[in-house]
């Protein structure tokens, strides 16, 4: 599976412009070469085998021995009144086979069975890893978006304000503008100097933060298109929202599994108070095995039951199985935990697409309005009925609605994938479907 997903993505990855990367793009070389992905994907691959660590106790042990010695003594045997002594050199060999069948072994049981919860336990918890990937992911790519759109938008700001300064200067020389003119714009364009350093910064950031899950960076990536529709929901409630949660949710289903875990522990525990009952075959070649068969060539095969009876331990047993008894409720105030984290983040998560689409739909008409706003201050101006503090005040108005409908946007964008993680559902059809928003290039700039 593993080396298909590599085909799929090298594939992918080849078939993408060089210069330009978008979401779909990301997603791809982070399956590809992200190292917390693959370590998630090692993960995962480890803990599927404590399925077969489990079936092995249930399966037959075979076990071979072999020995090969050389004696080298003397003997003394008493003959009527004396002692009689002869050397004893010779060769002992040994060879032994053992197999070993559980037919009733109530602790080999329950490993069976937590080796089956705790490999789907590990597949759960990819699940959730992979898609926590995927939102933290689509959070940064839209970080690097946002940041080096508000150096776009702090650089438009920065040189307007300079306009602003110069046009106040010039009035100020004619005699037509005050000083308070001149001071009023300079100390917005220092304003607008400092955001725009910041901005830079955040930017160079949101860069690192980027190449720390992907390994690299290009220069160019995809921004978002003009148009932006805002489907509604579908289910259109919340509770079936959270009902899908609670059957879906990768989090919760480890938890799940957790849970049958520590309850199959409190019966390995009990086990301990169980008898055992094997099936033992052997085979024996052995030549002088001991003093009492020198020179002597013994093959032989044995079948038989072994029943053992644990009587006492000293209390270990008893112990054991109050301590699992614990366990066992602690995981499951964990399950109850965290399915109410999961409800919490599915509501969050629905209320904020849900807000998401007014949201965005109001700071449109913001823009259009203070794009009208800034037009009327500056003809007021010339008019003589608008101060130059109503113009900065506008062209201020102007920039920050810009940004603001940038971020709603982008906030509903990853809203929507965190809904699909809170109940458990993400895939590549997600990724796809808020990937199609993306297609103009955008310079990134180091």
């Amino acid at each position: 599976m593993a080396v298909r997903l590599t085909v799929v993505c090298l594939a992918g990855l080849a078939s993408l412009p060089v210069s330009a990367l978008d979401l779909q793009d990301a997603w791809d070389t982070l399956r590809l070469q992200g190292p917390t992905y693959r370590a998630a994907m090692h993960e995962r691959d480890a803990g599927l085998e404590n399925r077969n660590l489990g079936r092995a106790g249930l399966l037959p042990q075979i076990n071979a021995s072999a020995s090969k010695s050389r004696i080298d003594g003397t003997q003394e045997q008493p003959v009527l009144d004396r002692t009689v002594e002869r050397d004893l050199d010779y060769d002992s060999e040994n060879l032994a086979v053992q197999l070993r069948q559980p037919l009733f072994n109530r602790q080999k049981l329950a490993e069976y069975r937590q080796g089956k919860q705790r490999a789907e336990y590990s597949e759960a918890v990819f699940d959730a890893k992979s898609q926590n990937a995927a939102v933290r992911l689509t959070g940064r790519y839209f970080d690097v978006l946002l940041t080096r759109e508000t150096i776009d938008l702090a650089e438009a700001k920065l040189k307007a304000f300079e306009q602003q300064v110069a046009a106040s200067q010039r009035r100020f020389d004619l005699g037509d503008g005050t000083i308070t003119d001149v001071d009023q714009a300079t100390a917005r364009r220092d304003l607008a100097a400092a955001e725009l350093i910041e901005a830079q910064d955040n930017h160079v950031i949101a860069l690192r933060l980027l190449e720390e899950m992907l390994g690299e960076i290009p220069e160019q990536v995809a921004t978002l298109r003009h148009d932006f529709p805002t489907p509604s929901l579908f289910p259109e409630t919340l509770q079936e929202w959270i009902s899908k949660a609670q059957a879906n949710n990768p989090a919760l289903r480890a938890r799940h599994y957790s849970h049958g875990v520590a309850e199959e522990e409190v019966n390995r525990a009990s086990s301990g108070h169980w008898p055992t009952l094997d099936l033992v075959l052997g085979y024996t070649d052995s030549e002088s095995d001991s003093l009492s068969t020198i020179n002597e060539q013994n093959r032989y095969a044995s079948a038989g039951l072994e029943l053992n009876m644990p009587l006492f331990s000293g209390g270990a047993v008893s112990a054991r199985v109050r301590q699992a008894v614990a366990s066992r409720e602690q995981a499951s105030e964990e399950l109850n935990a965290a399915r109410e984290e999961v409800f919490s983040a599915t509501t969050r998560e629905f209320r904020g697409v849900q807000s998401g689409q007014a949201r965005i739909r109001a700071l449109e008409k913001a823009v259009a309005s203070s794009e009208r706003a800034q037009d009327s201050a500056r003809k007021g101006f010339l008019a003589g009925s608008s101060t130059n503090v109503d113009i900065l005040n506008a062209e201020e108005q102007v920039f920050l609605a810009r940004r603001d409908l940038l971020e709603a946007k982008l906030r509903y964008l990853l809203s929507r994938l965190q809904l699909e993680a809170a109940v458990g559902l993400l895939g590549d059809d997600d990724i796809g479907r808020v990937n199609a928003y993306l297609g103009p290039e955008l310079a990134l700039g180091y």
